[in-house]
């Protein structure tokens, strides 16, 4: 596959199948933007009027070319592409671009077409782009194979990827106009073929990629981009991803699964990757120029320098705002406004005017010309405490722009510290950016977007520093859990009595219980547990017990059992019901999992009560989890305070709660057919009982099969 993606990129030739002699045509405009880009490979054209097409010959077919030829271009109607793709696939061709649509986006008989171009794909080992895609460009290659932009954008470090080819050709003029160049450009399309996951794969070991952008409606394979991204090292990825609202999600029948929506899903997976979240278009653009024009930030020490107090009061509230609250981060890996050496600020005094601040951030107040800016930067760059400036500018009647952009660019140069510019305005800045920029220096619309940029930048680089996850939880008795799973056959929802038997074998613990069809019986086996009881209904379709009167608490006699019994029975119509014994003390906790179609097993964690149900403060993880992707699900929600033990209280046993969740994600990896996990309410004891071996109790559970 991978040798197939270096022939895409950089084809010796190229046939168009379905090219046009009409200018507006997709068929045309295809040809004029490779004649166009100066393409140094052959063109070959075919159609079957022949002729000829912007100079170049047509060929009837593709039997009357022979020579060998590396990539083929069709844009001929979805209906005839299987053929077409059949006689690429007889001519040798390995490598093709489908830019036709009406495949799988139109339904029924498009998903037919599609399937039926990706068995001759299978059959020829042909690798594909699309269908329904803009097409590729490779600047250094001076080839511009789409239909979207008439201009090759400029040779650069960046891997663009993108599922939408119009968002494709907008970014593109965006960047043209801002200096932004490009190692490779892809329209993916459909995906019917090559996906994200291909050219992640490639990107990642291309020598001439920097950063990799990746806009996406969806995974083609979640899991295997987990596993990508793995792997990745060194090399910034950013993703802006859409389709992350729920509306339309189908209603869930367990709690995790009424919690865990797409837009969860997708947070997860940008905790358990080193990758980097876009929240829009523009913060995709702006997080692109900070990570290809300077490098990865080696330290976290930042000094602002300003004309204007206001702009350097918002790019210090930005620095605290954007801090990052993490296990995997300590705090010296957030940006820190660092205090300047007694050298720098005496220098700064000396030479700088009374009013303005030698503090940082250092003002040098509204009157500043080029050569203040220049004393006062040149001063910071030399000091060995800042790793890394934020210069902010306001045009004022005597403020000189392009002189300040200069000399900026000069002490860049010179001592080769990362830079970052926020010039603030719009006519009276526009040259002094473009000189900016021109040179590699970033800037932004505004300070708290420059300082956003930066932090993710820092963070990126901790990140890579990363210690892998250890401490993984095995299951020992598989055999017997599928088992139980195959005897359940048909069933949706797991039977309470089968599921505390594979909890059992996971040696999660569980308080003791017993099952009861009549009042008669349940008396029976309330004798044979310890009281204080708990009685529930045993219907399965039920949520919300309690909310409908199928839980009594606190059972201490024959008495009360047979009354709870009769209410229970009453309430919902249902003799069947759990006798458990009571658990009364600890804090209560939910853990769960539903299997996302995208990313696998989602794991949850979250306080029970008014956390779950009322603030929904949850977290989720990506089976597999290791010990410390655990640890910060359990760190990251608000709830964490009171499991530490806050206002007086002692701690609870966190480690239980690891252990938990890591036996949970196993279970999930391990059986396919379980779908959804609910372990709600589990009760959390005192840190200090763990060596009693009573960490933790789980008072309810449930498991939904597929």
């Amino acid at each position: 596959m991978q040798k197939n993606l270096f022939k895409l990129f950089s084809p010796k030739s190229i046939v168009i199948i379905g090219a046009s002699h009409e200018p507006g045509k997709v068929g045309y405009e295809i040809i004029n933007n490779i004649i166009n880009g100066k393409y140094k490979g052959e063109i070959f054209l075919i159609n079957p009027k022949a002729g000829k097409i912007l100079g170049k010959k047509v060929f009837k077919n593709l039997l009357e070319i022979k020579k060998n030829i590396d990539l083929a271009i069709i844009v001929v109607p979805a209906k005839i592409c299987p053929v077409v793709l059949e006689e690429v696939g007889q001519k040798g061709i390995k490598c093709a671009i489908i830019v036709s649509a009406g495949f799988k986006e139109t339904g029924k008989k498009g998903i037919e077409l599609e399937n039926e171009i990706k068995k001759i794909a299978k059959k020829y080992q042909i690798s594909f782009l699309g269908p329904n895609c803009l097409g590729l460009i490779n600047p250094k290659q001076v080839l511009n194979a789409t239909f979207g932009i008439d201009f090759l954008p400029s040779k650069g470090n960046i891997f663009f990827l993108s599922q939408s080819g119009a968002i494709l050709c907008g970014f593109l003029d965006l960047a043209d106009q801002n200096n932004l160049g490009f190692s490779k450009i892809i329209s993916l399309g459909n995906k019917a073929n090559l996906s994200e996951n291909d050219f992640l794969e490639f990107a990642l070991n291309d020598s001439q990629t920097k950063i990799i952008l990746l806009y996406l409606e969806s995974f083609a394979d979640g899991k295997k981009t987990i596993e990508i991204l793995k792997k990745n090292s060194k090399k910034p990825v950013i993703l802006l991803k859409a389709g992350l609202s729920e509306k339309g999600q189908k209603a869930a029948s367990l709690h995790t699964g009424s919690l865990a929506g797409s837009n969860e899903a997708f947070e997860a997976f940008i905790k358990k990757t080193n990758i980097i979240k876009a929240d829009s278009l523009r913060d995709l653009f702006d997080l692109a120029k900070g990570f290809s024009f300077q490098n990865l930030l080696q330290e976290n020490k930042i000094t602002i320098l300003t004309n204007a107090g206001g702009l350097g009061v918002l790019g210090a509230d930005a620095v605290e705002k954007f801090k990052v609250k993490s296990l995997k981060l300590k705090v010296k890996d957030n940006l820190e406004l660092v205090d300047l050496s007694k050298e720098t600020k005496d220098f700064l005094k000396k030479n700088l005017p009374l009013a303005c601040s030698v503090e940082n951030p250092v003002d040098v107040i509204g009157d500043a010309k080029a050569d203040r800016y220049k004393i006062a930067l040149e001063s910071i760059l030399k000091d060995k405490n800042v790793s890394v400036v934020l210069v902010f500018l306001t045009p004022q009647k005597m403020t000189e722009p392009e002189k300040i952009a200069e000399a900026i660019v000069l002490l860049f140069k010179k001592y080769k510290k990362p830079i970052f510019t926020c010039f603030f305005g719009q006519k009276s800045v526009k040259k002094a950016i473009e000189i900016l920029e021109k040179n590699k220096i970033p800037n932004f619309d505004s300070p708290e977007k420059a300082v956003e940029v930066i932090q993710k930048m820092q963070k990126n680089n901790q990140i890579f520093k990363e210690i892998k996850n250890v401490g993984q939880f095995k299951i020992l008795e598989k055999n017997k859990i599928k088992k139980i799973l195959n005897e359940a056959g048909e069933q949706k929802n797991l039977k309470p009595e089968k599921v505390a038997e594979i909890l059992k074998i996971c040696k999660i613990m569980c308080p003791k219980f017993k099952i009861a069809f009549s009042e008669e019986e349940a008396i029976k086996k309330a004798q044979e547990l310890s009281y204080p009881l708990v009685m529930k209904t045993a219907c399965l379709d039920i949520l919300h017990k309690k909310d409908i009167g199928g839980v009594k608490l606190n059972l201490k006699n024959i008495q009360e059992v047979k009354k709870a019994y009769q209410e229970i029975v009453k309430n919902i119509k249902n003799n069947k019901v759990i006798i458990q014994e009571m658990v009364q003390n600890g804090e209560e906790i939910i853990i769960g999992m539903k299997r996302d179609e995208e990313f696998g097993p989602l794991i949850m964690f979250g306080l029970g009560g008014i956390f779950v149900e009322i603030l929904k403060d949850v977290s989720f993880g990506i089976a597999p989890l290791g010990y410390n992707e655990a640890k910060e699900m359990i760190f990251s929600t608000k709830g964490y305070q009171i499991l530490k033990g806050a206002r007086g209280e002692k701690e609870k046993d966190i480690n239980s709660i690891i252990e938990i969740l890591l036996k949970i994600s196993e279970l999930s990896l391990n059986f396919p057919q379980i779908k959804e996990i609910d372990l709600n309410p589990v009760k959390v004891f005192e840190a200090s009982r763990v060596s009693l071996k009573k960490g933790y109790s789980v008072l309810d559970f449930k498991i939904i099969l597929s």
